[in-house]
């Protein structure tokens, strides 16, 4: 379901049990796809909660200057 990196830099996996829903978290193995592990960590850049058209008035609103170029 999701990657989190561990005191150390040690990377582990956060699985969710089907049956109960309970989450647990596992030491990446060393053989683990490196490429799969990736794609789980970057889910959330590409699939952001809000719509990228709005990452420029997000940032003015916060005092940025909101210009993405």
């Amino acid at each position: 379901m999701a990657v989190w990196v561990r005191k150390g830099g040690e990377w582990a996996i956060i699985h969710r049990c089907k049956r109960c829903g309970k989450l647990s978290s596992n030491r990446v193995a060393a053989d683990d796809n490196p490429m799969k592990l990736m794609s789980i960590a970057m889910k959330p850049l590409c699939s952001p909660p809000f719509p990228l058209d709005y990452i420029e008035e997000m940032t003015a609103l916060m005092g940025g200057d909101g210009r993405m170029r």
